[in-house]
């Protein structure tokens, strides 16, 4: 068995937004909605921002 935050580290990590919801849609159904959480929360995350990146 593989964890919601397993399937999240390898969806964040592919390149375009197609790949990664196409590999959403292939995590069991039961996992989907909290393995989408934990891609929006690591995409979401301030560390992942660039330094440059100034939010007013």
């Amino acid at each position: 068995m593989t964890w919601p935050r397993e399937y999240a580290r390898q969806i964040v990590a592919m390149r375009t937004r197609e790949e990664r919801n196409a590999a959403l849609l292939e995590v069991p159904e039961h996992l989907r909605e909290l393995t989408k959480r934990h891609c929006l929360n690591a995409w979401n995350h301030p560390q992942r921002r660039k330094p440059n990146d100034c939010t007013r």
